[in-house]
């Protein structure tokens, strides 16, 4: 069993792009289903998998550390990382709730219309 012990920020600086990385397998097999077809401008095209509002990786990996908080003030965190990982992946189930499909250039648009929303 591994484990790390660290402050939510550390944890995503050096765990985020382990995250990152589980989740392009994941839709990998998604992106192939969709024929490579952009949910968007529908032109085929390299697809990336953008979080739908409200669901970003940074958010859902906030939620389930949540069970991990080892000093609340500290925002210290211990977690199991097997555990973690199996939470991860459950947490963007089903992959069609938690992602759109989408060209670069589309992606882009919608990540700065979400920003905008949420400013």
């Amino acid at each position: 069993m591994a484990e790390i012990t660290c402050t939510i920020k550390d944890f995503h600086k050096y765990i985020g792009p382990m995250i990152r990385n589980i989740v392009q397998y994941m839709t990998k097999k998604r992106k192939k289903e969709l024929n490579y077809i952009c949910q968007e401008c529908k032109e085929y095209r390299e697809l990336e998998a953008a979080h739908i509002s409200g669901n970003s990786r940074k958010n859902i990996i906030d939620e389930i550390l949540k069970e991990f908080i080892l000093d609340k003030d500290k925002e210290l965190v211990k977690v199991d990382l097997d555990k973690f990982s199996e939470r991860i992946i459950e947490a963007h189930k089903p992959l069609d709730k938690y992602f759109r499909f989408l060209c670069s250039e589309c992606h882009i648009k919608y990540d700065s219309i979400k920003e905008m929303i949420n400013n």
